[in-house]
């Protein structure tokens, strides 16, 4: 786990070299009671309801299928970017298309800002373009303590959590906080 909110302007996307550190673990009877001790852990607050962000990479587009549709069953309304909107959407999905920021206003860093926004998917291109253009999305959720995912493998890890906190409930989150520690 990484203080990122520690350090102004730098980018939460890792490096090989630094995945493999910072790990937290969490041992449960399921692996959703797992992960969400991790995220405890990790001081992350998964989201009961609210909107998702999804923007992905164009080869991660029919993998976020999945993970959407597990996200909008639990509730979550979607909201994406044109090309993953229309991936999703494509799938039967009913979703939200918001600008990039070099599409202009309003675009999905405004929603940031504005507490629209309870959960972030963002997988980029390894070019160090596509990069610099998602770090504002990435840095102003960050500054907001947005849950941000930047792998398929997390973002299918963290919905399957939020799946599995669903039977964890009817625990309230301080009781549920309890139980996972």
């Amino acid at each position: 786990m990484f203080p990122f909110i520690k350090f102004p302007g730098v980018d939460t996307i890792l490096g090989p070299e630094m995945k493999s550190t910072g790990e937290v673990m969490g041992v449960g009877e399921s692996f959703a009671e797992a992960f969400l001790k991790s995220q405890i852990a990790a001081g992350v607050r998964l989201p009961r309801s609210g909107k998702v962000f999804v923007s992905v990479k164009n080869p991660d587009k029919a993998r976020v299928v999945e993970i959407a549709r597990t996200l909008a069953e639990l509730g979550f309304a979607l909201v994406a970017t044109r090309g993953t909107a229309a991936a999703l959407a494509n799938a039967g999905l009913q979703v939200t298309a918001v600008n990039k920021v070099a599409e202009g206003r309003p675009h999905i860093v405004d929603m940031l800002l504005n507490d629209e926004i309870a959960l972030v998917v963002n997988t980029v291109e390894e070019k160090r373009s596509a990069i610099q253009d998602s770090y504002a999305i990435r840095r102003a959720a960050l500054n907001d303590q947005i849950p941000t995912y930047t792998t398929i493998d997390g973002a299918r890890a963290a919905a399957l959590g939020m799946q599995g906190m669903r039977e964890l409930v009817p625990y309230s989150m301080q009781a549920l906080h309890q139980r996972l520690h």
